[in-house]
């Protein structure tokens, strides 16, 4: 008999938008979560966001798939009402919005266990729920450039990476905090507030990755590295066919690179010793490795990199990611049935779990269009209660 997913049963709130927030509740859902998307009845910001397909969202979809929609207004006195039934009945309460709105909208850890105390409460932020930043709007692109991460990218300019990684991090991070609070609930019957900001996130990398402690202990402020690996040799060469090829060699790669290249003699110069020393003295250590890569072609110098076992990669545009063999070998993008816009390929969860296999993935939801099912199924309304309801709840909203 086949397992129930995961996190069968678990009744979710999605109150998020734009990335950070809704992928945390897709994460959920993914697992098995019942996940429903509360918005207003007419679209939302993040619904209109580009790419579009026929006029629609192929980034709503994308990101939405495998939920439930329920639409009335929140911010209205019968919107607030409902919206309070609803939580009662929920296991967890998703939600992005500022700390002053999340305050307005009655979303404080008091109140909120009040009503449910069995509820875990998600709270993403840009800045933190205080500190003299934590009103300030944030993206992902604000996070990378406060921490210090765009300043390091690139060369001249500073560059942003336009795969908000911040954003989806962020995510991780709650959906990890969430599940841990799912696992203390289950010992003291008690729910709890989860916190996470992008700015936390980032910052928490940079600090992992030693930068905080090389310039707090060293005065020493990572500037703009390009494409070369921090500390070691690595870089990015371009072949004879015109293709690039990034690498990295760390500790006694760097034997088996020398053999690659034909430049066993490196190996007793004092001057590439350690790792430290080969980035010191990189530019003329890579003079002789993109003379190399320069005379073989891209599939050549994968191919020798594969015999040597050295980490050597492609620099490949999305393209070239959808028609991936390995991908498609792993069914790294499954196609979902959009209504109005047809198969439209999608992510997978990133993670594996050998007693629940990944489930067939649903279409992102209509605005609104589980209302019903979801006020009878959660909220034991018959339906006329429902009609009765939804005339007095949905109606144009108000802007905020």
């Amino acid at each position: 008999m086949a397992q129930k997913p995961l996190l069968d049963g678990i009744r979710v709130l999605d109150l998020g938008r734009f990335i950070a927030a809704p992928y945390a509740g897709q994460l959920l859902a993914d697992l098995g979560a019942e996940v429903v998307r509360v918005e207003r009845p007419r679209p939302e910001p993040d619904r209109l966001r580009g790419p579009h397909l026929n006029g629609d969202s192929m980034y709503f979809v994308t990101i939405n798939r495998h939920k439930k929609s329920a639409a009335f207004n929140l911010f209205d006195e019968a919107g607030r009402r409902l919206l309070d039934q609803l939580i009662v009945k929920a296991d967890i309460l998703i939600q992005n919005y500022s700390p002053r709105a999340a305050r307005d909208l009655g979303f404080s850890k008091e109140r909120l266990l009040g009503l449910n105390p069995r509820l875990i409460t998600l709270s993403i932020t840009g800045y933190g729920a205080d500190g003299p930043d934590a009103e300030r709007v944030a993206f992902d692109g604000l996070a990378q450039a406060r921490s210090g991460a765009m300043a390091c990218n690139g060369s001249g300019q500073p560059f942003l990476n336009h795969l908000p990684y911040v954003d989806f991090s962020t995510a991780l991070y709650g959906g990890f905090g969430i599940m841990a609070a799912l696992y203390e609930r289950e010992r003291t019957g008690k729910g709890q507030f989860v916190e996470v900001s992008l700015i936390e996130t980032i910052s928490a990398f940079a600090g992992t990755y030693g930068m905080i402690a090389e310039t707090a202990l060293t005065d020493t402020t990572r500037h703009q590295q390009g494409n070369a690996l921090i500390y070691a040799l690595g870089d990015c060469v371009q072949a004879s066919d015109g293709g690039f090829v990034i690498f990295n060699c760390i500790g006694n790669m760097f034997k088996r690179l020398c053999e690659m290249t034909g430049h066993p003699e490196l190996l007793d110069d004092p001057r590439f010793a350690t790792d430290d020393l080969r980035y010191a003295n990189r530019d003329e250590l890579m003079t002789h490795v993109t003379e190399w890569a320069g005379g073989l072609t891209t599939s050549d110098i994968l191919a020798a990199a594969e015999r040597f076992r050295l980490p050597f990669e492609r620099v490949s545009t999305v393209a070239d990611l959808v028609n991936d063999p390995h991908a498609a070998a792993r069914a790294l993008f499954p196609r979902v049935d959009q209504p109005g816009m047809g198969p439209i390929p999608v992510a997978r969860q990133g993670l594996n779990l050998s007693a629940h296999p990944h489930a067939d993935l649903r279409p992102a939801p209509a605005i609104g269009e589980h209302t019903a099912e979801v006020l009878q199924n959660w909220l034991d309304y018959t339906p006329e209660q429902v009609h009765e309801l939804l005339e007095e709840a949905v109606a144009p909203a108000a802007e905020v």
